[in-house]
């Protein structure tokens, strides 16, 4: 159980600066170019994992595995767009934005339980959302936030991480996390692959990878082994326990965005703090 645990704790820290990363890797690009860009980067670097596990027995599992990167694809297009038109430390907690979906959805279809601290505990989270753009009173920021067009770009993709957690919490009940996630990434590279084709943009995706690759690099090694590391915890720890403790990163996304990026935190540091409370009431 403690490897899970551990998992975790690196999945928190990874997913604090791949906000970082991505916002980097999408500015001045476009957002499918730059979601290509990272999954590829990304399955180089977990191939080597994935010969140190034996194949599955069936493939069964691969119509499944197409439908969760068709959710994914779309999600980190949304998470891109959003990253490139907002402030890091405004959108990123707002990722968090599905988490009552989230419970509703693993509390009906992988049986996880649902008490009143997680329930509390999400309130929490959506309250402290409240000090991200902090208006008169809470109904104001939170409208606030609504408004916004990469806020409302993350909340799209936050909607959609909660159909694709909810997957990867059924899915890796009988599939190894890390065949799993090297399928979706094979898929949701050929997806992209011919969708560039398709729409003519292969040529500006090259000259991103040919630009960026170095950046591009970090941010599909960033991405890749926190989500692996994520579909590891959550064979021993629950999706709506796993998923919002992630959102401890948030605390480091908020610091590097001020560091990295200049962006002004100090309220926005009242709100991380009164989530971290959130998740952690989760965990009791």
């Amino acid at each position: 159980m403690w490897l899970a645990y551990l998992a975790l704790a690196g999945r928190i820290a990874l997913t604090g600066y791949e906000r970082i990363v991505f916002k980097q890797v999408v500015d001045k690009s476009g957002s499918v170019e730059a979601v290509f860009l990272i999954f590829t980067t990304g399955t180089v670097f977990l191939t080597p994992l994935v010969l140190t596990v034996q194949p599955p027995e069936s493939y069964g599992f691969l119509w499944i595995a197409a439908l969760a990167s068709v959710v994914y694809t779309v999600q980190t297009v949304f998470y891109l767009k959003s990253l490139s038109r907002g402030e890091a430390s405004l959108v990123a907690p707002v990722y968090y934005f599905g988490l009552f979906f989230l419970l509703f959805l693993t509390t009906v279809f992988l049986d996880e339980s649902l008490d009143i601290l997680k329930i509390i505990g999400i309130v929490l989270l959506i309250y402290g959302m409240s000090f991200l753009n902090r208006k008169q009173h809470i109904f104001q920021s939170l409208k606030a936030l609504a408004s916004d067009r990469a806020c409302q770009f993350m909340m799209l993709s936050s909607l959609l991480v909660a159909v694709g957690r909810t997957v990867d919490g059924f899915m890796v009940r009988s599939v190894h996390p890390i065949i799993y996630a090297y399928s979706l990434c094979i898929i949701t590279c050929l997806f992209l692959f011919l969708y560039l084709i398709f729409t003519r943009r292969l040529a500006s995706a090259a000259g991103l990878f040919k630009k960026k690759w170095k950046i591009g690099s970090v941010a599909g090694a960033v991405d890749i082994y926190s989500y692996q590391l994520f579909v590891f915890a959550i064979t021993r720890i629950e999706v709506s326990v796993a998923e919002p403790a992630s959102m401890l990163g948030m605390i480091v996304t908020v610091v590097l965005a001020h560091f990295i990026l200049k962006e002004k935190i100090r309220d926005r540091l009242i709100g991380v703090v009164v989530m971290i409370a959130g998740a952690w009431l989760l965990f009791l």
